[in-house]
């Protein structure tokens, strides 16, 4: 088996609806596989989320690429008759951009403390600062390979019943949540159905979890109270709904 040559461009926000496009079968994936996949993104990006993110959450942003890649190996919406395609490579490597840089914002670096944007959401900060560093370092992305990796970002904690993402957006948005909360984890698809136990162990070992536990509740709660409007807020159960969510240790331990 190998990765299908396109994809859905645009899938259901719904996740009921977009798992009746799926064909998700848990697959195992070997990570050498998942590593094998070559992207030719801007050499500056890793360095720069790599400055800028605690080291917990540098791994997460990691790890969700992994997760992201195993979900086009195993079943995500390919050749829906009327749905615009989008090729393996290009979408590789939007997913690529959108999750090493989503948490940039989601950090006490000083240079993410003094940014303009720092009252705003942190997704939106985020976006904002992957939009001026896409420009500078990776200025021949064009409009709509930028517009999709910003937006993706601003909208990866966010939930609809209605309307269409992006491939990348849902990507994002839904490996973003099974790293935080594992597969008890609450998100918009039931987890279990997607990741095969095996490959999970295969990408926390390559990228381990650690003791990202307090380092990245400690972020939750101070996004949550310094900014009451902020995006987390209007997830289900509020700061201890986000917080009882949050895994403590490996999802899949070996």
């Amino acid at each position: 088996m190998t990765f299908p040559k396109t994809f859905d461009a645009y899938v259901p926000s719904n996740g009921a609806d977009f798992l009746g496009l799926s064909t998700f079968q848990a697959e195992y994936v070997p990570f050498a596989t998942l590593q094998a996949v070559t992207v030719s993104p801007a050499s500056d990006s890793f360095a720069y989320a790599k400055k800028l993110a605690p080291p917990g959450v540098f791994a997460h942003v990691l790890r969700c690429f992994y997760f992201s890649l195993a979900l086009l190996y195993t079943g995500f919406p390919s050749g829906t008759p009327g749905v615009a395609q989008i090729g393996f490579e290009e979408l590789s490597l939007r997913v690529y951009y959108t999750s090493l840089l989503h948490d940039l914002a989601f950090s006490n670096n000083t240079e993410v403390l003094a940014h303009p944007a720092h009252a705003m959401t942190f997704e939106l900060q985020g976006a904002i600062m992957t939009y001026e560093h896409l420009h500078a370092a990776a200025p021949s992305l064009d409009p709509h390979q930028v517009g999709d990796i910003v937006q993706s970002i601003v909208l990866h904690t966010s939930a609809w019943t209605s309307g269409n993402s992006s491939a990348n957006q849902i990507l994002l948005a839904i490996s973003a949540g099974f790293d935080a909360g594992g597969f008890n984890g609450t998100g918009i698809v039931d987890y279990t159905r997607l990741w095969n136990p095996k490959t999970v162990a295969e990408i926390e070992k390559a990228y381990p979890y650690g003791d990202a536990h307090t380092e990245v509740a400690g972020l939750i709660t101070s996004e949550v109270t310094q900014k009451p409007n902020c995006l987390f807020s209007h997830i289900p159960g509020g700061l201890d709904g986000l917080l009882n969510n949050l895994r403590v240790g490996p999802i899949a331990p070996v």
